[in-house]
């Protein structure tokens, strides 16, 4: 018998189409969807990998009803692949359904225990608005809010801009049902809707659509830019309290927070040696633990564990109560 033999596919014929490297963040392009299918396709639920996801399950729902929904933290070294399991996690946990009506739990295989508690959260979350989840990476560079920067996932996973004030202009839009209105007239007069948002403020094209849609907002083109950036102002940072009242007005579903997943890796790498940092991370997570209703779960991720000797990672361990340690065997295992 030859080596390939003994593997479960002919590694000499199957093409690693990641490059061994999974990157946590909402699949968009052709490429990225089709590197997405391969992944859960390949992916191997033994040893840790399901013992996380069974440990993560079991405390969300077992959880739903209480004050505080706990955080999960997910370490391991370089390569260990735990940017490999938040993805998937985060995939599995929305059920995504891909072109062909192929859907991610069915593509991938898992043990029994964890389709009982995916399950008995599809159950759950047909009464509470149904299933939702948003994935990044948090920037390692300098000088940007944290609150700003986990905002920024959630906004992407509603498929809204990234950035506060253009997310915070469509919705806007949105709440005096004219959001379709002036995103066709933009596309009218040749432009990309998103694309002229970057101009948001200087921009005639949104100008005359808001004004068409909206004369009572201004009283010409000039004013209305002008409202435009008093309303709708670039800040550094916000509070906290702003933080989740725009996280729940952005995932409230028939007035209901549906059963939300936020994984961010990373976390890390973006606290740096910051201890600001780690204290903003900090009260998000509380935040996000506490603060809406019990039904968002956060995850997030760095190359050491909260119990090891990184005192600004030891801060978060009151936050991130659900540790999953990724090792030299769960690797050879995937």
């Amino acid at each position: 018998m030859k080596n390939r033999q003994l593997f479960q596919r002919d590694p000499v014929v199957s093409k690693l189409l990641n490059d061994g490297v999974a990157a946590v963040r909402e699949a968009a392009s052709d490429k990225e969807i089709e590197t997405l299918r391969y992944e859960l396709e390949h992916f191997v639920c033994e040893g840790q990998y399901e013992d996380g996801l069974i440990r993560i399950l079991e405390s969300y729902l077992g959880n739903i009803n209480s004050t505080t929904q706990p955080a999960a933290w997910v370490s391991g070294f370089y390569g260990s692949g735990k940017s490999h399991l938040l993805k998937m996690f985060r995939h599995l946990w929305a059920n995504t359904i891909f072109a062909d009506g192929a859907t991610a739990r069915g593509l991938a295989r898992l043990p029994q225990d964890v389709q009982d508690l995916l399950r008995e959260l599809d159950t759950l979350g047909k009464r509470s608005g149904g299933l939702h989840a948003a994935s990044g990476t948090l920037p390692s560079g300098g000088g940007e809010s944290v609150r700003l920067a986990v905002l920024s996932i959630v906004l992407a996973s509603k498929g809204l801009p990234e950035s506060l004030p253009q997310a915070q202009f469509c919705m806007w839009l949105q709440k005096n049902h004219i959001f379709e209105q002036v995103k066709a007239a933009v596309e009218a007069a040749g432009r990309e809707f998103f694309g002229e948002l970057h101009d948001l403020y200087v921009s005639p094209i949104l100008a005359k659509a808001v004004l068409d849609a909206d004369p009572d907002f201004a009283a010409d083109l000039k004013q209305a830019r002008a409202a435009l950036r008093a309303q709708f102002p670039v800040v550094e940072d916000i509070s906290t309290n702003e933080f989740i009242r725009t996280v729940r007005e952005v995932l409230l579903v028939d007035g209901q927070i549906p059963c939300t997943v936020i994984v961010l890796d990373e976390i890390q790498l973006f606290i740096g040696n910051d201890p600001g940092r780690s204290t903003d991370v900090q009260e998000v997570a509380e935040a996000l633990c506490k603060q809406l209703d019990s039904r968002v779960l956060l995850i997030g991720a760095g190359q050491t564990a909260l119990a090891g000797q990184d005192r600004l990672l030891q801060r978060l361990s009151g936050r991130f109560t659900i540790p999953v340690e990724l090792s030299d065997a769960d690797v050879e295992t995937v």
